[in-house]
């Protein structure tokens, strides 16, 4: 089983751009179930950073990607 981390949920929204958190815990889209608790936290250390961002005014929350999650996206990909 694939362990959530920051590299997918970046892939994740950089491949869709913008997700509600239903679209993005999906199988469809992390190719995994993943932890809810991780995930959250994941989220929130992606918004803090400024690598993705809430829609404002969006129901349900719905995240994007922001050019430095492209790019932080793009480092982690190169790193392999």
């Amino acid at each position: 089983m694939t362990n959530i981390n920051r590299k997918l949920v970046l892939n994740t929204l950089i491949k869709h751009e913008t997700l509600t958190i239903v679209d993005l815990k999906k199988y469809e889209n992390l190719e995994m179930i993943p932890d809810n608790d991780l995930l959250n936290f994941l989220l929130n250390e992606l918004i803090k950073s400024g690598h993705i961002e809430i829609l404002n005014g969006v129901d349900p929350i719905t995240y994007t990607i922001t050019s430095k999650g492209i790019l932080e996206g793009e480092r982690l990909n190169e790193s392999l």
